[in-house]
């Protein structure tokens, strides 16, 4: 992992010049000289970000959040050279609209389950269809995407999506309810086919 330390050094100059956020690769670094928690960014939440929004798989976030970096392989996909640095701050972007739009929705409807998480990761996934309106969409797909089509409307659509097929999941099976169902690959599968199979998307081939 020594060989990505200039990679880390590009992403935090990138993430603080062009979009305000202060990258924690030292740890706790801007915590400590009490910077804006909500802009202080540590590696972790940056891997699960790029895991949920680049790589599609909310339910390797679920189901291992922090210890995503300890895998060489995943850890290599995430802070890879290959990456235009413009990704990781549009991966936040899209975090931080979902996850204010979430918090006032779940004050009218509140949330099945316990964590705003089991819909923060999937919704994130479910986003890089619906804004590329591609079946798969490359990173570099993602870069050509116009954040402001990430409307109210848009989300409200996309988690009524989630809450059908996570209520579809659990009239079949309730053991461990929300919370378990959306740490499985077959439900990131399932909402994937739900997306890109709704007219009302357009999503493309």
């Amino acid at each position: 992992m020594g060989a990505t330390e200039s990679i880390q050094k590009d992403i935090e100059e990138s993430l603080g010049h062009a979009g305000g956020y202060y990258y924690e690769r030292r740890a706790s670094y801007y915590r400590n000289l009490g910077f804006p928690l909500d802009r202080v960014v540590s590696m972790a939440w940056l891997a699960r970000e790029i895991t949920a929004f680049v790589l599609r798989e909310p339910h390797t976030v679920l189901r291992h959040s922090d210890a995503l970096l300890l895998d060489d392989q995943h850890y290599a996909q995430i802070f890879s050279p290959r990456h235009d640095l413009d990704i990781y701050r549009l991966c936040l972007d899209v975090h931080t609209r979902l996850r204010t739009f979430l918090t006032r929705y779940a004050e009218d409807r509140p949330l099945l389950g316990d964590s705003l998480e089991n819909w923060l990761y999937p919704l994130a996934a479910m986003s890089a269809y619906t804004l590329t309106r591609l079946r798969q969409p490359s990173p570099r797909d993602l870069l050509n995407i116009d954040l402001d089509h990430l409307s109210d409307d848009l989300m409200f659509r996309m988690t009524g999506t989630l809450e059908q097929n996570f209520k579809s999941v659990l009239r079949r099976n309730k053991a461990g309810g929300v919370d378990r169902i959306a740490l499985t690959a077959d439900f990131t599968t399932k909402i994937r086919q739900a997306v890109v199979s709704q007219s009302c998307y357009h999503i493309e081939g």
